[in-house]
């Protein structure tokens, strides 16, 4: 018997004795992509199963690839959309009526990512070309060619972090609907940088070297080195600096996020769909979500824990039970994926989560099989609310 078998074997043997260990779902969660956003029926199929469903909380995609799925003074709307159409205050309408928790669902620093560049030349792809990533060779994402074969590992055109005029952007983006739609969340998407190659925007790194003398450019090229004179404790500092740098530029948006849904008046909560992995998401994509629950700047958390096999997914489980607190644990809502593997897989990952002990589940996504929604059925079943007949 392999290893693998022996695993799994323990696992389905954990589950039949440990079924009364359980614990009981506070919340779930159900992603609910864009393209399911366009107009009325979409959104009426997509909620009214979320309701069946016995899911309290829909995270409804209202910015894609730097377009708005509602009506915006900053943002262009989407060209598949009706002009009198508003799909944001429709979902908040229709998932109150339903007693659901409608959270507008927004990506932060991705900007696009199709071969072709965006039709609408108001489009920030088009107006702030300075504002995109640079890798560390220095090639911006806005010089790309789009059309060009691109690495696998290559995600799309991101707005860059460190760049001083894009976070107060980006406030602004998410402050017009916190004051303009009465949503009961605010939740956030790539909200991290897209590898541990990028961080090089010129104005960026020009803020840096302004509070360090130093271009960070000359420290990951091996100019700052005790080769060079500097003393080993000095250049061990410019990297500690340099990453801390670009982890503090994310946390200071989720943060001025955080206040802006926490003044007077409003009741809104803020979440992050995260990496899930807490090391990984810190060193490789500067994302300190551990921190940000830590302090306290954000509601919950959804590791995106979409690994197809059991054992990566309970690997990152125990590493966030191993670096959090219990009531930092309590702030985490798992996240589950149905696109890459059959829905008896994800129920079990289900079934992993409740068995240790976490209260919240969240599903990506209603359109990875809304067009066979028997396919669901073991979901359901492991979130304990079937579908209702």
């Amino acid at each position: 018997m392999n290893r693998a078998i022996k695993y799994s074997a323990l696992f389905f043997f954990l589950l039949q004795f440990s079924f009364a260990q359980l614990s009981d779902l506070d919340t779930r969660c159900l992603w609910i992509v864009r393209e399911s956003m366009y107009n009325e029926k979409m959104i009426n199929s997509a909620l009214v199963y979320a309701y069946q469903s016995g899911y309290n909380i829909v995270f409804i995609q209202v910015r894609g690839r730097g377009y708005a799925f509602y009506n915006s003074d900053i943002v262009p709307k989407h060209p598949k959309i009706a002009t009198e159409f508003d799909p944001l205050d429709y979902a908040v309408t229709l998932g109150h009526a339903l007693g659901i928790e409608v959270h507008a669902w927004m990506n932060s620093y991705i900007l696009w990512s199709s071969k072709t560049p965006p039709e609408n030349p108001e489009h920030l792809y088009h107006t702030q070309k300075g504002w995109t990533e640079a890798n560390i060779h220095g090639k911006m994402d806005s010089q790309i060619k789009l059309s060009e074969p691109q690495s696998p590992q290559w995600e799309g055109v991101y707005l860059s972090p460190t760049h001083p005029e894009v976070n107060p952007y980006l406030l602004s983006v998410y402050s017009e609907i916190i004051n303009s739609y009465n949503i009961d969340g605010i939740h956030l998407d790539y909200i991290r940088f897209q590898d541990e190659v990028y961080g090089y925007n010129k104005s960026g790194m020009a803020v840096f070297e302004n509070i360090y003398d130093i271009n960070p450019r000359d420290i990951v090229r091996g100019i700052i080195s005790p080769r060079f004179g500097w003393s080993q404790e000095f250049v061990d500092s410019m990297y500690v600096a340099w990453d801390k740098f670009r982890r503090d530029a994310v946390t200071e948006l989720v943060r001025n996020i955080y206040h802006e849904v926490h003044k007077p008046g409003h009741n809104i909560k803020l979440s992050a769909a995260v990496k899930p992995n807490i090391i990984d998401a810190k060193y490789r994509w500067y994302q300190e979500w551990d921190k940000w629950v830590q302090k306290g700047i954000i509601d919950f958390v959804v590791p995106m824990n979409y690994f197809k096999e059991i054992r990566d997914f309970n690997n990152s489980v125990q590493i966030m039970k191993s670096n959090l607190a219990q009531d930092e644990l309590e702030m985490v809502v798992i996240g589950v994926s149905t696109y890459n593997q059959d829905a008896q897989s994800a129920a079990d990952k289900i079934l992993l989560a409740r068995l240790n002990g976490f209260k919240g589940v969240s599903i990506f996504s209603w359109d990875s099989h809304k067009n066979n929604l028997d396919w669901f059925q073991p979901i359901n079943d492991a979130l304990g609310h079937p579908t209702f007949d």
